[in-house]
């Protein structure tokens, strides 16, 4: 059962939804108004986000490909929101 689909489901499912946060999080810091403006459409993208992020992951190979790219592409995007709250950029660190 190398690959199967319920461990594939299982990795998008728990790595998706902080993934689809962090990713629409970033965005909105973009904004004009920063996230202050931004909030309530990123939340409401996060859900069809996280949805294809699910759909995605069943496209891996094997299932420890999916929980090894969701879980880097997770620590990429806290870890620039991390750095942008370290640089102090205006909308980040609020």
């Amino acid at each position: 059962m190398n690959g199967g689909i319920g461990t594939k489901w299982l990795a998008g499912t728990l790595l998706g939804f902080p993934l689809s946060l962090a990713v629409c999080t970033l965005a909105i810091l973009w904004l004009p108004g920063g996230w202050q403006s931004g909030i309530i459409g990123a939340v409401t993208a996060s859900l069809p986000l996280w949805v294809a992020i699910i759909s995605t992951s069943l496209l891996f190979s094997s299932s420890r490909a999916a929980w090894l790219w969701l879980g880097a592409a997770n620590l990429v995007c806290f870890g620039a929101l991390w750095g942008l709250r370290l640089m102090a950029v205006p909308g980040a660190a609020a």
